[in-house]
């Protein structure tokens, strides 16, 4: 069997454990026990205790996975604090939406067992008989290949905040006139919270399920800024940070809520409306590349077409006459 074959062999086991990782990192675990351990703990996700392992949303009674219990003691062996991992990494999991127990484990196999075997893979490539361009692309594929063994699950990890933080900032506006709507109408915070949760679960459900959080936090926790402040940490975004800030001063004060929600609500509708209007005034400078590429050749071939064909034709009777 050629070194070829067994690198492409390699590449597909790798292929396929990152598929398998990545699939299984993405479920949202058991958010029950977790508000269970909230009311147990009065714990919060805030400030220094994200490290407090009594409040860690990885210490849910959702039992760990074989797989995950196999690379904490991987992790383990090489010297690793399997605890202290998790401290550090919940906030960015937190963010990307995971909430799952066994994710740590998953991002720490990965990155303990994809870096040697990408590690084999680039010594295969290196010492692999090939000439010209083969060999250029293997030594490419050597190189790279490390890399993004080593940076992948922090990559994952950051698209994966991107594009949540994406859907919940496409969602705010219509939530926060939601909210709006529900306090002008006489209802308190708590039972706002509620009934856009009940309105909106079809329609956004990601920021649903925050909201969600937030209002059971409401409930469980002893201090009520906690639970908005926690709201915040967890999107990480600033509309979320200028609504915790609006409501934190409601209770803390007494300043009128309705108001307040009012101006937030008109603010952030105006921006994206602007936002609207920005992609927009985009689109035609993004359509005259893909205009000039697959229209402009049609244009020339409609124009020139006649003038070749009786070019043709003349060149074919002058050769014809001779």
């Amino acid at each position: 069997m050629s070194s070829l074959i067994i690198a492409a062999i390699i590449t597909m086991v790798v292929f396929i454990g990152l598929v398998f990782v990545i699939t299984r990192v993405g479920g949202n675990g058991n958010v029950r026990s977790r508000l269970d351990t909230l009311a147990t703990t009065q714990g919060t996700y805030t400030g220094s205790e994200y490290g407090n392992p009594e409040t860690s949303f990885l210490d849910s009674d959702e039992e760990k996975s074989g797989l995950a219990a196999m690379g904490e003691s991987l992790l383990s062996l090489v010297g690793i604090n399997a605890r202290e991992r998790e401290k550090e990494l919940q906030l960015p999991f937190i963010r990307a939406g995971i909430y799952s127990p066994n994710a740590v484990g998953y991002y720490y196999i990965f990155r303990v067992i994809a870096l040697p075997i990408s590690l084999l893979l680039a010594y295969v490539l290196f010492t692999s008989p090939a000439e010209g361009a083969m060999q250029k692309l293997q030594i490419l594929f050597a190189f790279i290949l490390p890399i993004l063994a080593w940076y992948g699950p922090n990559i994952y990890l950051t698209n994966a905040k991107q594009k949540r933080q994406k859907v919940l900032t496409r969602s705010f506006p219509d939530t926060l006139d939601l909210i709006l709507v529900c306090v002008e109408s006489g209802l308190a915070l708590d039972a706002a919270l509620a009934r856009v949760c009940r309105e909106l679960g079809r329609a956004h459900p990601e920021i649903t399920k925050e909201l969600n959080k937030t209002r059971m936090e409401l409930t469980l926790l002893s201090d009520r800024a906690v639970a908005l402040q926690n709201l915040s940490e967890r999107t990480d975004l600033v509309a979320f940070r200028a609504l915790v800030a609006a409501l934190l001063q409601t209770e803390r004060f007494g300043t009128s809520l309705t108001e307040t929600l009012r101006v937030l609500s008109d603010d952030y509708r105006h921006q994206r409306l602007m936002a609207a209007e920005n992609k927009a005034g985009r689109l035609p400078a993004m359509m005259t590349i893909p205009m000039i590429l697959l229209m402009m050749p049609a244009f020339i071939l409609i124009i020139m077409g006649p003038a070749i064909i009786q070019f043709s034709d003349v060149w074919d009777n002058s050769e014809m006459s001779q």
